[in-house]
């Protein structure tokens, strides 16, 4: 009978990854030891898996086994090639470069194992929710360091042997235990990163809503309140903010002043415009009486601008974009 448990068995088959990637399918150990469970007796050491003091939750078992796979595929990396050791005198023509392995897929494996975990927030866009628990840490206990060499001097052989497995299986344990250990940390930092950006952005879009708001510090990070450089920056955004409103202030004043030259303008605009209109009608009446036709057509306001008076008043330089959007033109040209 197949026993369950955090890590799987390292039982593999010839042609197997040990850790669940094959080179054309890509299935997890896992998948593969559940189709196989049901192949025969055969298999029954296949789908056994070890144990660990505590459970994994679906997210760090999926980041562990990450953690497994890429320190494999580190190993089958770095791991030397037969034609690197041939000693033959037969020397090539030509250098053959050495082709570069096809790209790893445990890390997109994760993923996607990790996206139908409870963990699924981590590897979506969407923000995080105040319901997104963060990743839990397990931890192990540890028994206390102590020195048990001392009396495997006069064992026999066959006793030093088994003391040697079972160091070698307490080795293991650790390892394991360290793998899971290394898996929660990555699952907590992913989680602390996104929550850090979301934090950042929410309190910038809040300090950007405040009236006068910002950042004096430019950072937002801790400062060193009796630093030199403290007490200058804190001088320099004194100044930076004064001089800010004394603009603010010269930019109302100037937009007061261009609105009444402009209201003066299209005062004198509309005398002209309306003079014109009645000369026009009285030769309308004229042309209509002596059947004839008109010598020019009727007036347009669109058509007054700086040749029949003076140039149109500008806005001060440097307005603000939410000054011109608030103030149109008192103009209101139509025909």
């Amino acid at each position: 009978m197949p026993t369950t448990g955090a890590i799987p068995s390292r039982h593999t088959h010839p042609g197997e990854h040990p850790h669940g990637l094959q080179e054309n399918g890509g299935h997890t150990f896992e998948s593969r030891r559940r189709d196989r469970a049901d192949d025969g007796p055969e298999f029954g050491i296949i789908v056994a898996r070890a144990t660990l003091p505590i459970p994994q939750s679906s997210p760090i078992k999926a980041m562990s086994s990450m953690i497994v796979d890429y320190l494999d595929y580190q190993k089958i990396q770095t791991a030397p090639r037969d034609e690197d050791n041939d000693t033959s005198t037969q020397v090539p023509s030509s250098p053959t470069p050495r082709t570069s392995a096809p790209a790893p897929l445990f890390a997109r494996a994760a993923v996607d194992s990790l996206s139908r975990t409870s963990g699924s927030f981590l590897t979506t866009s969407s923000p995080l929710k105040s319901t997104s628990a963060p990743p839990g840490s397990f931890l192990t206990t540890s028994s206390p360091l102590k020195s048990t060499f001392q009396a495997l001097h006069d064992l026999p052989h066959k006793e030093l042997v088994d003391a040697l497995r079972e160091a070698e299986a307490r080795d293991t344990a650790r390892k394991l235990s360290m793998i899971q250990m290394q898996a929660g940390v990555l699952l907590a930092g992913m989680y602390s990163t996104r929550a850090q950006t979301q934090l950042q952005a929410q309190e910038t879009k809040t300090t950007k809503k405040k009236k006068g708001g910002r950042r004096k510090m430019g950072d937002g990070k801790a400062k060193y309140f009796t630093g030199e450089d403290f007490f200058r920056m804190a001088q320099q955004d004194a100044l930076d903010k004064e001089e800010e409103e004394a603009n603010k202030e010269r930019r109302k004043v100037d937009k007061e002043s261009h609105a009444g030259v402009l209201a003066n303008w299209n005062e004198a605009k509309k005398v002209t415009f309306t003079a014109d209109v009645v000369a026009w009608e009285a030769e309308r009446d004229e042309a209509k009486v002596e059947k004839r036709r008109k010598e020019w057509d009727k007036p347009k306001w669109k058509d007054y601008g700086s040749e029949c008076l003076l140039p149109r008043p500008k806005k001060p330089a440097d307005d603000d974009e939410s000054d011109s959007s608030s103030n149109p033109d008192a103009d209101g040209d139509s025909d």
